[in-house]
């Protein structure tokens, strides 16, 4: 099916453009990574949650935000922190928070009619309409949003990089059919030959429909046509699904193809402009996984097709990394592992956890860092942003490491979370959660470890380890770190469980997006607490052993071992 005669031509344009030749062109606009200025920290702002959420950062304002205001939020977190590149999602994807020609506005396909809830999203108070209301009031007033990044930026010295998901399914968490919906396109509507069949989550795109292919072209090019973005980052996993269960790796030549395309038409804009246009993508931190999807990544290298990678989401390290690398012969793609502010079970890392990461992204041979889901306002985290951007100011902090913690949602079953995010760590490989079910039970588990703990030029350094369990009754255990047993030998976790704290301080006036305001998160879990002498620590992959010495004859259900975390540092922060 087509679209209806009653949407607009411009929208429709995409149907009869075709998606061009395969061969890449060599032109003077040519970008294939040799031209790429490697940066420190990339930082991706999804700027749905701002255009939805901001008006729980200005409670004064009870109207679509002004250029002034659109701009500080954005801008405010990331200034004097050391981030060069900013990457913004303008939407889904599917729609747009931005006046386009193209794609349409959010909830159009409703007619604007948004939900009444103003728990719509997230359960957090706020005004659906603002999906719509505030990039509408920008465009309306000459300060359509893409236009307001660029010239930010540049004011600025980043370089602005647009975010396109290339198949986000956030408007199919609603039963099919089911309205309002504002993220659900009019498009996806007519053309249910255009989807993924037979998902939980309904709404993916299916990359092998020409159409499909064409449609997301058009989007890429506007965006070159109308604005002087450096770069587009291709996020390959918002959302996972492309093709049909089981026919990924066969299929994958359908996006690679789609990748040829682009590269080919953004060379072209760049001669014409006279500098090269960047293009990155995000795929699966493991070569592996991306191939499973249907991600041609070794094609893509050696063709020349990506600038540089982003890899993964919210990853603690990337042990992988160098598998990518190898692709690469004498030419090296810069490569920006992926950073989140929250995951293994806290609903925002403290500061430690995420220095923590970043310092092991880092070792791993990281060229930089990708930052995802920030969700802050005010400047609150931008010393800390500062922090995770430059290695050396890394290494005499506080860190505090942890292990990944598998998602049960996904783990178990057909979720529909599971049909929409599948290529990462926390679902495919998690160490944790593990059970010890009997006397003599073993599980061994490696910490990876970015400090230099022994180093003498900081011999005040301390390093303590906490372990979350339950199923706990009379029961003995035994850890031992690199071969050798810590002390005390023998843990009763009854007697010996305790508090391991971890608090947020959010200072007045700031906050994060999707949260309700405070000033305090309290993050606490019960655990076990060891001081772990660090001459036993090494730079690397550190075993950590729990053996199950002793169990209660009447025991009815196995020890759980949930979580694992190593702080090193000197105590003072």
């Amino acid at each position: 099916m087509s679209l209806p005669n009653a949407f607009p031509i411009s929208r429709r344009r995409f149907l009869l453009a075709g998606a061009g030749g395969l061969a890449c062109l060599a032109d003077p606009g040519r970008s294939d990574g040799r031209n790429s200025r490697p940066g420190r920290l990339l930082f991706n702002c999804d700027g749905s949650m701002i255009h939805c959420w901001g008006r729980a950062a200005l409670p004064q304002n009870s109207g679509p935000l002004s250029r002034r205001e659109f701009t500080d939020l954005v801008f405010t977190p990331i200034g004097n922190s050391g981030v060069d590149t900013l990457l913004f999602s303008f939407g889904s994807g599917n729609v747009a928070e931005y006046q386009s020609n193209v794609l349409e506005w959010p909830g159009e396909a409703d007619r604007f009619q948004f939900p009444e809830s103003r728990t719509w999203h997230g359960g957090i108070e706020v005004d659906p309409r603002d999906q719509y209301l505030n990039p509408k009031s920008l465009a309306d007033s000459g300060h359509n949003p893409p236009r307001i990044i660029v010239e930010e930026c540049r004011r600025r010295g980043m370089r602005a990089f647009v975010s396109l998901r290339m198949n986000d399914i956030h408007d199919g968490q609603h039963p099919r059919g089911a309205l309002p919906n504002p993220e659900l396109p009019t498009f996806k509507r007519l053309n249910p030959d255009w989807l993924v069949p037979d998902l939980d989550w309904w709404s993916a795109l299916n990359f092998e429909v020409a159409q499909v292919r064409e449609l997301k072209l058009r989007v890429v090019e506007e965006f070159f046509d109308r604005w002087d973005f450096d770069g587009i980052e291709l996020d390959w996993l918002r959302h996972t699904f492309y093709f049909p269960r089981g026919l990924e790796r066969e299929k994958g030549k359908y996006l690679t193809e789609f990748m040829r395309t682009v590269r080919r038409s953004l060379r072209q804009k760049a001669a014409r402009r006279g500098r090269p246009i960047e293009i990155a993508v995000r795929v699966p931190e493991r070569m592996e996984w991306c191939l499973e999807g249907g991600f041609e990544v070794p094609t893509w290298i050696r063709e020349g097709l990506v600038d540089f990678l982003i890899l993964g989401q919210g990853l603690t390290e990337c042990r992988g990394l160098s598998g990518f690398r190898e692709l690469m012969g004498s030419r090296r793609i810069p490569i920006y592992p992926s950073l989140y502010p929250f995951g293994n079970g806290y609903p925002i890392y403290p500061d430690e956890v995420i220095r923590g990461s970043a310092a092991n992204l880092w070792r791993d041979g990281a060229d930089g860092l990708y930052t995802f889901n920030w969700f802050f306002y005010g400047n609150w985290r931008s010393r800390l942003l500062r922090e995770i951007a430059e290695p050396d100011l890394l290494r005499a902090k506080d860190k505090r490491y942890t292990l990944v913690q598998r998602f049960e949602a996904h783990h178990t079953g057909r979720s529909p979370r599971s049909d929409s995010v599948r290529f990462n760590t926390m679902i495919k490989a998690a160490p944790l959660p593990f059970t010890l079910d009997r006397a003599g039970a073993v599980q061994t588990v490696t910490l990876p470890i970015a400090d230099e703990v022994t180093s003498t030029s900081h011999p005040s350094r301390r390093a303590e380890l906490a372990v979350g369990l339950d199923g706990l009754s009379g029961d003995v255990l035994e850890l031992s770190l690199n071969g050798r047993a810590l002390k005390p030998e023998e843990l009763d976790p009854v007697k010996d469980l305790t508090q391991v704290t971890s608090r947020l301080d959010i200072p007045q006036g700031q906050g994060i997006l999707g949260f309700p305001p405070r000033r305090r998160l309290d993050m606490d879990f019960s655990g076990l607490r060891l001081p772990v002498p660090v001459a036993r620590l090494t730079r690397g992959l550190n075993r950590l052993s729990l053996r199950l010495k002793r169990r209660r004859p009447d025991a009815d259900r196995p020890v759980r071992v949930r979580r694992i975390e190593l702080s090193v540092g000197n105590g003072e922060e």
